[in-house]
């Protein structure tokens, strides 16, 4: 748990600097979440056995979530106009 929450504040201190330092706006927080997921995968390697397993497995499972979250989001909004 200590590596997906490290991750995660990671992804969200990266995407604040460069909303600040950069002035680059972010469109969407699916952009902060498949930060997450690659910084979750990255990080597989550093872990050994079962921790690198179910690690890469919470990425992958994230990063699909996200995805179909991504989908219905976007059904929606044409939806809607």
């Amino acid at each position: 748990y200590t590596v997906g929450l490290a991750a995660t504040c990671w992804a969200i201190w990266l995407a604040r600097n460069r909303a600040t330092f950069e002035k680059k706006q972010i469109k969407t927080p699916f952009e902060i979440v498949f930060s997450l997921c690659s910084f979750l995968l990255y990080w597989t390697c550093l872990q050994q056995g079962d921790a690198a397993r179910e690690l890469r497995t919470g990425a992958e499972m994230i990063n699909a979530s996200t995805m179909q979250l991504m989908k219905m989001c976007d059904a929606a909004k044409q939806t809607i106009q």
